[in-house]
């Protein structure tokens, strides 16, 4: 959702900023909106949030760009942006009766521009029109088939306005993330993959394991069982920094150390860190490996680190999982709802460094710190 990108790089062709987009979001969307914030359009532009969803189908188009501004959009300064709408060339019917008297706009897009021009202007011109109302300048409309070398693209604003994309793979934005380690994939599913489960093999013998372990712990009270298990994660992650393959059994101890909120909430922390990539990489790992019953925690570590460092859709396809495991945990339904508020990731690691600080300070009142 948030563009990874810190680097300044100068995106002044609609070709360019078609091509980039894939690389923002960290894959290939297929017929969907993208929405492209700027902030400091009287100065030096620069790019936001980059926000993809479907495309409504045609009863929903009305109110579309209430709905953004309501929800993903609406806590963010946003001064322009740029609408690029990834699709085939569709016929579209208008909204019929549902919509009599509230969508103005979208009657006579549809009527001007339904076979004249791009597809979906009907859902351009109703955004286009909810964002000049909220003091959004919407700076380009833009349509392209696919984003792919060679695809046809076309403006929404000017039937002059119209060219060929370059090969996406040899855009600038493509290559600056690159560079930090980041990967565009060919679609979200592919991109979900990522954290899908390993074989039911794998998790089947994980859950024994688990099983094992649960019951060692459970043998008498351990007042120093809370600060081993922080170590034990923070040394996996050391040694996964540097390079050091984990066995199977630190894995598992890992997976049980972040079960304890407490440790967990310390370990949101390095998030925050120079040893980001590292815990990211090991939550990684867990979540692909992890059962149903120990997945949540580890998810939400995962969730909370991919969406500070922008990537947003990963941080979503780990939520789901924690939604299908655990519909009611406590931190994957505050995450899913600072997500879909808009929170910036700056503003979410406050809350994340809180959280640690408070962790760390029950621990020393408790002594076990």
């Amino acid at each position: 959702m948030t563009t990874r990108l810190n680097a300044t790089i100068s995106l002044t062709e609609p070709a360019d900023l078609i091509a980039a987009v894939p690389h923002m979001l960290g894959f290939h969307p297929a017929h969907s909106l993208v929405v492209l914030t700027l902030h400091d359009v009287a100065e030096t532009p620069t790019f936001g949030v980059t926000l993809r969803t479907d495309l409504p189908c045609p009863m929903g188009v009305c109110g579309f760009g209430e709905h953004l501004l309501d929800g993903p959009l609406g806590q963010r300064r946003i001064e322009a942006v740029i609408l690029v709408v990834v699709g085939e060339k569709t016929s579209t019917a208008a909204c019929g009766d549902a919509c009599a008297g509230r969508c103005e706009s979208l009657e006579r897009a549809t009527v001007d521009d339904r076979d004249t021009g791009p597809p979906h202007a009907d859902l351009i011109e109703v955004i286009r029109d909810a964002f000049h109302r909220a003091g959004v300048v919407t700076a380009h409309a833009l349509w392209v088939p696919e984003i792919r070398a060679g695809a046809e693209w076309e403006c929404y604003a000017d039937p002059g306005c119209a060219g060929v994309i370059a090969d996406p793979r040899g855009s600038a934005v493509g290559a600056a993330l690159a560079a930090e380690g980041a990967v565009t994939f060919g679609s979200r599913d592919e991109l979900r993959t990522l954290v899908a489960p390993e074989s039911d093999e794998v998790l089947a013998r994980w859950s024994a394991k688990l099983d094992l372990l649960a019951e060692e712990r459970a043998e008498g009270y351990d007042p120093g069982k809370v600060a081993r298990d922080v170590r034990i994660v923070f040394t996996a992650i050391e040694r996964v920094g540097a390079g050091a393959a984990l066995t199977e059994d630190d894995l598992l101890r890992v997976l049980v150390a972040v079960s304890d909120t407490r440790v967990r909430d310390i370990a949101l922390g390095t998030a925050l860190g120079d040893a980001a990539r590292a815990a990211e990489e090991l939550w990684l790992t867990l979540v692909r490996k992890a059962p149903d019953p120990e997945l949540p925690e580890v998810a939400a570590l995962l969730a909370f680190s991919a969406y500070l460092r922008g990537e947003g859709v990963l941080a979503g396809a780990a939520l789901e999982r924690i939604e299908q495991a655990q519909p009611d945990h406590r931190l994957g339904i505050l995450l899913r709802q600072a997500i879909e508020a808009g929170i910036s990731p700056a503003d979410l690691a406050v809350i994340a460094r809180d959280a640690a600080e408070d962790a760390q300070i029950m621990l020393e009142e408790d002594g076990v710190w």
